[in-house]
């Protein structure tokens, strides 16, 4: 009867929606499908594919490229200081900003300081000490990094200004292998 229906009543206006389903409201918002998956970095419907802390599709974090100021060399001498928040002016920094470490004028540490890739939320920076080689002789590319008792300085890099800023930490905390910091804000 044409009257009808998909719910079976008289002069109602139930229709079957894209999903098959009487009165349905068809595919959610934000979904790519009637089982409400998503479209992945590579805009595959249900797959699995994400951006690493680069923001490359599918990337191994391999292709970030540290501002000038901040490139450092690795240590086996390493301690990591975290913040809960990080700010320039007071407003949060962006996903394309960093945070870098120094001793002196010396970088000694950097991140990305995208969020959404840390630890709810709380980013950490490495910051890489002196380390010798087994005749106890410095490695030359480590001269200048930190040892114990050292205070590390930060600098932000506002990338979308293309601007350094010298940054302050809530808590100064002095440098030693293998340790954890932790400061409210930087």
């Amino acid at each position: 009867d044409h009257d009808v229906d998909c719910a079976g009543d008289y002069y109602g206006d139930a229709v079957v929606d894209e999903c098959g389903v009487c009165g349905g409201d068809g595919i959610a918002d934000g979904a790519c499908d009637c089982d409400g998956n998503v479209e992945d970095c590579n805009g595959v419907c249900g797959g699995d594919t994400v951006a690493d802390g680069c923001g490359v599709c599918g990337g191994d974090n391999s292709s970030c490229e540290a501002p000038e100021e901040f490139i450092y060399e690795q240590s086996t001498q390493q301690a990591y200081y975290y913040f809960y928040s990080a700010t320039i002016e007071g407003v949060e920094l962006e996903p394309d900003d960093w945070v870098g470490a120094f001793n002196g004028d010396i970088c000694v540490g950097a991140k990305q300081w995208n969020t959404s890739l840390c630890s709810n939320g709380v980013c950490e920076v490495p910051v890489m000490g002196e380390a010798y080689d087994p005749n106890g002789d410095l490695y030359e590319f480590l001269e200048g990094y930190m040892t114990p008792g050292d205070i590390p300085s930060f600098k932000i890099f506002d990338a979308s200004k293309n601007l350094y800023y010298d940054a302050t930490p809530s808590e100064e905390h002095p440098w030693l292998n293998g340790q954890l910091f932790i400061s409210e804000l930087l």
